[in-house]
């Protein structure tokens, strides 16, 4: 029984069931990977960044609108204006999506007609596009069946709908991302035969190494999957692109070195069990060496708090896997198989590889002006690179999907940042549905209205982007103005019959002079209220009034009350005298006895009352003049800048209107609004970092020092999103470059016994691949016209880099390691020898980025000019850089006594 399981042993076919059950698990268990792109591939922010702050209190909004996210239904007439019929068209699908609001989740529906006073928001300008926007539950179900779903209901006959969203837009990055690593994944193992095949001459060494590279990749994508969908593993939406990439180009450079060994030692005349222990054996320090750092390097990602960044430590995993599986997987065939293993083994005249030998001795002819001409070349794209990227996804999704569609029709019929505004949430701990944190929110709302590369600002006192007049001073003061000079008119018509009447003074005429004053008296009170109210109003002129403006106005009505009140005092006083007189004079008639009596008082109360009303003739004289000095004075005021203030009154505060406002744009305990700020640039414009800075930074100073100064501020929408993750990258590339700088430096030096040398590699490496990203985006631009590359290109140009980087610059540290003569005697040597491996690194190269372009997706394509034209870089400076400095290290210092004894 032992002898048989050695025997089992010795054929290696423990491994072949080890990785026949891990790869039967793995399929068996493996997670949807479209699903985990879908649901986990975007950037998860952290939970104190302003998006994750505003989510948060909009699932406490309340009002039946808590945890759900808005897509827009976008209705088109692409001939022109929409007709009447159209509308009612547009009417009916809206009834139909309000009847089946539980079937899809959706718990609010806003249009033109339920929001009257922000019809410009929903109807364009040039009257051709009508918006409505839906609000769903987040946990509806799958976002992407629900789209679709609605697509089918909003579609309205004559129109052009399309449903929109930066979720969807971001949604249907997902899907093309998962669609071309699929494709990207068959192609890659298809020419991945052809690798080998070139190289080796053969049949079955290519099917054997994509064999084993297929059973690598399933294994890691299903343990990746599993960590993700089961323990919160970080993903990110091009984690699997880059297992399959690490997979690929790390596992055919392994076989490749195995496969040579094993080579070499048939061709020594071992047999087929010598020369595949002895081929690992002398390929296992390096493969481990190298899938070792690679290990590290990808672990390190772990500990950056951004999810993108961390997820690409799943790839620590992937190259454990795949250096097992070199070393497991193989052994298993090439003992089988032996020498049949390179059939047809059609061998071919090869010619040495002296590429590497010219640029060497290119370095070593004269070392200084090797390094001069590597730095002319290359140095000014390395010094002169800027980071243009882009961090939209709209850009990596097809310009037909209807999304990217509808976002289009968008900006092109409201404004190039309609489809992605800016949302500001502003929650107090106070209620905000009075007049003085309306006041705050309107002086907000105007002054970011006027900011640069705003367009419009929607907010509770502006629900349409345009002040509404009512709302202002200067516009009550008009009114006013009108109340005022008519009663003033009024007072001078009085002031006339007055006149007239205290020389005609009768029983009649007393009379109707009394009911007169009665009059007067009730519009002297009326006026008297209304001066209150003009003086309350002019007290709220705060914020562009200066003080010496509030206190003289309110000195002025405070000395118009008062004079009123004394005209409307002897006026009461009047009319009492004049009914008491007439009342007397119609009982003179009846009593004669006392006629002389009533007659003489009659007399004396008659002169009494013509000397009261010329007093009071007088005063009104006084007050008339004094109404038309308020009537100028308000009048000026009320064209000023100090009069542009917001105040709204109690009465409006109830009205229809604003109550439509609150409900729209506060929470359901009215303590938190928002404000909607439409940029004028797109979400896909770089300008918009410049601009949320500035935004930032005004809301902050507006708001200090107010009774909203303790309120949480948070910031949401696609341009804020886009600038968390470019700010999150920008904090951490810095502590990642020193990160793996550090690592591979620690590991080249600790291998090659130097540590000098190390470093002029090192900066060899960095400068190839600055000057190759440069050079990339400027071919890129020239071929597409789009200046900038995607935000996660140089990631996934980075693994295929760091993996053909370390794997050279590994064999270059062994080959220094163990040189058997002095640095100077090994420099030229050495660096040919590893020349000869070099083409082979190429045309790997090569191929895997002929994969990436046939992909026809700009970030793949993008990526494979980094990885083709950093790599070409590399290949060529590197042989120059070292044979200089290492002629240098030498060569300098031996000089320096020489130069001494010439000095003397």
């Amino acid at each position: 029984m032992k002898e048989r399981i050695r025997q089992l042993h010795d054929h290696r076919i423990f491994s072949l069931l080890f990785w026949l059950i891990a790869i039967f698990i793995a399929i068996v268990m493996m997670p949807n990977t479209s699903d985990l792109i879908q649901t986990s591939g975007q950037p998860q922010l952290a939970n104190n960044s302003q998006p994750m702050t505003a989510r948060s209190i909009q699932n406490t909004w309340g009002r039946n609108i808590s945890g759900t996210y808005n897509v827009t239904a976008v209705f088109n007439n692409p001939s022109g204006k929409l007709t009447t019929a159209q509308q009612l068209s547009i009417d009916k699908t809206v009834q139909r999506l309000t009847n089946k609001e539980k079937v899809y989740g959706i718990k609010s529906i806003q249009t033109m007609t339920t929001n009257p006073t922000a019809k410009s928001q929903f109807y364009s300008k040039d009257q051709s596009t009508e918006i409505i926007t839906i609000a769903i539950d987040r946990y509806q179900g799958d976002s992407r069946v629900l789209a679709k779903q609605l697509q089918s209901q909003i579609k309205t006959n004559g129109l052009r709908t399309y449903l929109t969203s930066p979720e969807l837009v971001n949604d249907a990055a997902n899907q093309k991302i998962s669609q071309v690593t699929t494709f990207t994944a068959i192609i890659g193992f298809i020419l991945s035969l052809l690798i080998i095949g070139v190289i080796f001459k053969s049949l079955i060494a290519p099917l054997i190494s994509t064999l084993s590279m297929l059973m690598m990749f399933a294994v890691s994508l299903g343990l990746i999957n599993n960590l993700a969908s089961h323990t919160g593993f970080p993903y990110s939406e091009y984690l699997p692109l880059l297992i399959l990439l690490v997979t690929l180009i790390l596992g055919t450079l392994g076989h490749y070195h195995i496969f040579n060994a094993f080579k070499a030692h048939l061709e020594a005349g071992e047999n087929a069990t010598a020369a595949t222990t002895h081929s690992i054996q002398s390929s296992r320090n390096f493969l481990f060496l190298l899938g070792g750092t690679l290990t590290v390097i990808f672990a390190s990602f772990y500990f950056f708090s951004f999810s993108t960044l961390r997820a690409m430590s799943g790839l620590a995993l992937t190259t454990l896997i795949v250096t097992l599986g070199l070393i497991t997987i193989a052994p298993i065939f090439l003992q089988l198989l032996g020498e049949r293993f390179f059939w047809p083994a059609v061998e071919l005249p090869t010619k040495p590889h002296r590429f590497w030998t010219w640029m060497g001795q290119f370095g070593l002819w004269q070392p200084f002006i090797a390094i001069i001409a590597v730095l002319y070349c290359v140095g000014p794209f390395a010094v002169l690179y800027h980071d243009n990227l882009n961090f939209s996804a709209a850009k990596t999704v097809s310009p037909n999907n209807q999304a990217v569609m509808g976002m289009r029709v968008l900006n092109a019929h409201f404004g190039e940042g309609k489809a992605t505004p800016v949302t500001i949430y502003v929650q107090s701990n106070q209620r905000v549905d009075n007049e003085k944190a309306l006041l705050q929110l309107d002086n907000l709302t105007t002054k970011l209205q006027s900011m640069p590369g705003v367009a419009s600002v929607t907010s509770l006192t502006q629900p349409n982007g345009q002040p509404m007049t009512e709302y202002y001073v200067n516009t009550q003061l008009n009114q006013m103005n009108v109340t005022l000079k008519g009663a003033t008119d009024q007072l001078s018509q009085l002031e006339t019959e007055l006149k007239s009447n205290r020389s005609e003074l009768n029983q009649v005429k007393l009379n109707a002079t009394a009911t007169k004053i009665d009059s007067l008296v009730t519009r002297a009170n009326k006026l008297n209220s209304d001066t209150s109210t003009v003086r309350s109003q002019v007290s709220q002129i705060a914020g562009r009034a200066t003080v010496s403006q509030q206190s003289s106005a309110s000195a002025k009505v405070k000395r118009y009350q008062r004079l009123l009140a004394l005209i409307s005092t002897q006026l009461q006083t009047v009319a009492s005298n004049m009914r008491a007189l007439g009342n007397q004079a119609s009982t003179a008639g009846t009593e004669t006895a006392s006629v002389q009596t009533s007659v003489s008082g009659y007399a004396s109360q008659i002169s009494a009352i013509q000397s009261s009303l010329k007093k009071t003739t007088s005063s009104l004289t006084g007050l008339i003049k004094s109404y038309n000095n308020v009537y100028s004075y308000l009048s000026a005021l009320q064209t000023s800048d100090a009069a542009k203030v917001y105040y709204i009154t109690p009465e409006q505060l109830t009205s229809m209107q604003f109550q439509q406002s609150l409900l729209s744009n506060t929470s359901g305990d009215y303590k938190t609004t928002q404000l909607q700020v439409y940029l004028k640039s797109s979400a896909t414009s770089s300008n918009n970092a410049a601009t949320l800075k500035k935004l930032k930074s005004e809301v902050n100073t507006q708001l200090q020092g107010t009774s909203l100064s303790t309120a949480q501020i948070a910031y949401t929408g696609q341009p804020v999103v886009q600038d968390t993750v470019e700010q999150a990258i920008k904090a951490h590339i810095g502590t990642l470059l020193f990160t793996i700088g550090v690592i591979l430096f620690l590991v080249i030096a600790i291998v090659s016994g130097s540590v000098l040398q190390p470093i002029y590699w090192l900066l060899t490496y960095g400068l190839a691949i600055l000057g190759g990203v440069q050079v990339a985006q400027l071919t890129s631009h020239f071929m597409s016209g789009d200046p900038t590359f995607n935000w996660q290109v140089p990631l996934i140009a980075f693994v295929p880099l760091l993996i053909v980087g370390v794997s050279q610059l590994l064999q270059l540290a062994i080959s220094y390691r163990f040189k058997e003569t002095n640095l100077l005697d090994w420099v030229l040597p050495g660096v040919t020898s590893l020349g000869q491996s070099i083409r082979h690194v190429i045309f790997t190269i090569l191929v895997f980025c002929l994969v990436l372009f046939t992909a026809n997706f700009a970030p793949l394509t993008q990526a494979g000019l980094i990885i083709l034209i950093a790599t070409v870089i590399f290949n060529i400076i590197l042989p120059i850089i070292v044979t200089a400095v290492g002629k240098l290290t030498v060569t300098l210092p031996s000089k320096r006594p020489h130069l001494r004894r010439h000095a003397k």
